[in-house]
């Protein structure tokens, strides 16, 4: 971990005013604020604080919720971190991945808060699930608390700075003086001393960002697990379709090393296993949530509320299985290795997705497609029109897909053309569906692009 960051644990029991606390420790931003609880469609009251911390979240913040994998989410991001609150993370698996959540931690760039409740001081619980909860996320607390550089317990919206010990190897810069008075206090806290002024968070601020992050490290960060965690940003759509070529002869020299030795369908098969471990499975995850959710007939607050649950149904499961043996079975057609084609049909669908965030309406208030949004902290409807860097992926995803497309061979240019019908119509059903995109609709597109340029290259090329 870097010197300049710095691990900080709130804790605090309900309603005691530790979110403030994290929120003013976390600074103004830029930043992302890792959200681990998600709003049921029939829980107001949870809704309705859910809406109070965003309403007092300033708007350099992105909001990325993430119920379950967070250790995973968390070593993507770069720069400033609040991750609230470890609780609800594992109310929502009591098999939480404790280990890499420290490891993330640890390794990530940017400070971090991390806040979570704090079990002990609460009434044993009388059920089994209720014993088991509180023992996991005390563990957790623990284990989160040995790497912190600075532990802050919240009472009552006041502020006792834990000594170090065991954890919290640093004491940080000395105790935490009183909340600031209430015409001191910053908009939307809900009492007086329940946030830390400036002056105490000198030593975990993370107003300053770190060395300035690339939009080309941004891309490859995102679309990838390689090159380090990143935050995306507006500055990495001009950078989808590079990332998207890299992808493609990648994979493209994969296939034709193993064509020989393994033949077409094993080799097939492997390109597409590559494929999955080369993304993340990021954007095969976004089919899979977009089938659930825009396929069946529900209300539109329905299907992004099943979007954002990480289980899968029946339409996932048919999306992604027809998916998977499609492209499989294009690729073995299509017989000898096609790098340059791989990379053309690549690099259209990640084009794909970037016209589509710079252009289209975003149908969430919140997530993490929005960090993409130049103007994050403006309304749905002043973020619905299109912007003009559209025009600066557009334009080099056109050239790079119908440059390698040409140079592999003419009649490609089919594949990239049906690969492009396949994203719009993606999003063409995103937009009647929900209104606009999300961040798994983007990632369907790809793969429906993708898989569509396949399935017609090997058409024509046969």
């Amino acid at each position: 971990m870097q010197a300049s960051d710095v691990i900080t644990l709130v804790l605090g029991g309900v309603r005691s005013g530790k979110s403030e606390v994290a929120e003013r420790l976390a600074g103004p931003g830029p930043g992302t604020y890792l959200a681990t609880g998600l709003v049921a469609p029939d829980d107001d009251d949870f809704a309705e604080r859910v809406a109070r911390h965003r309403a007092r979240r300033p708007p350099a913040w992105a909001t990325v919720e993430e119920p379950r994998a967070v250790p995973e989410v968390l070593a993507r991001l770069h720069g400033p971190v609040l991750l609230d609150a470890l609780g609800t993370w594992v109310a929502n698996d009591l098999r939480p991945d404790i280990d890499g959540l420290v490891d993330a931690l640890v390794s990530r760039r940017g400070d971090t808060v991390v806040v979570s409740e704090e079990v002990g001081l609460g009434v044993h619980p009388v059920s089994e699930v209720g014993r088991l909860f509180a023992d996991v996320l005390g563990q957790a607390n623990r284990r989160i608390a040995d790497v912190a550089d600075r532990c802050l317990l919240v009472v009552a919206g006041r502020v006792i700075e834990l000594p170090a010990g065991a954890g919290c190897p640093s004491g940080g810069d000395g105790p935490v003086p009183p909340g600031p008075r209430d015409d001191e206090r910053r908009p939307g806290s809900e009492g007086p001393g329940d946030a830390v002024p400036a002056g105490a968070s000198a030593g975990v601020s993370m107003e300053t960002f770190g060395p300035a992050v690339g939009g080309l490290r941004q891309a490859v960060g995102f679309l990838t697990p390689l090159g380090g965690p990143a935050a995306p940003g507006p500055a990495a759509l001009a950078w989808f379709p590079v990332v998207g070529v890299l992808l493609g002869l990648v994979l493209g020299g994969i296939w034709w090393a193993t064509e020989d030795r393994l033949g077409p369908l094993a080799a097939a098969a492997l390109v597409v296993g590559a494929d999955l471990a080369l993304t993340g499975a990021l954007h095969f995850d976004g089919l899979l949530d977009s089938a659930d959710g825009l396929l069946p007939h529900l209300p539109v607050e329905r299907r992004l509320a099943v979007m954002a649950d990480p289980n899968v149904g029946a339409f996932a499961v048919a999306a992604g299985g027809s998916a998977l043996l499609l492209r499989t079975a294009a690729l073995a057609a299509l017989g000898a290795a096609r790098p340059l084609l791989l990379a053309a049909l690549w690099s259209l669908a990640r084009t794909a997705m970037a016209i589509t965030a710079l252009s289209g309406r975003y149908a969430r208030s919140h997530g993490l497609a929005s960090s993409f949004l130049p103007d994050r902290g403006a309304s749905a409807a002043q973020r619905a029109g299109p912007r003009p860097s559209v025009f600066v992926p557009a334009v080099a995803g056109a050239v790079l897909a119908v440059g390698l497309a040409a140079a592999d061979e003419l009649r490609c240019l089919i594949a990239v053309l049906a690969a492009g019908l396949g994203a719009a119509g993606v999003a063409a059903l995103a937009r009647r569906r929900i209104g606009g995109f999300t961040g798994d609709t983007l990632g369907a597109a790809g793969v429906v692009a993708e898989t569509a340029g396949l399935l017609v290259a090997a058409a024509v090329l046969r």
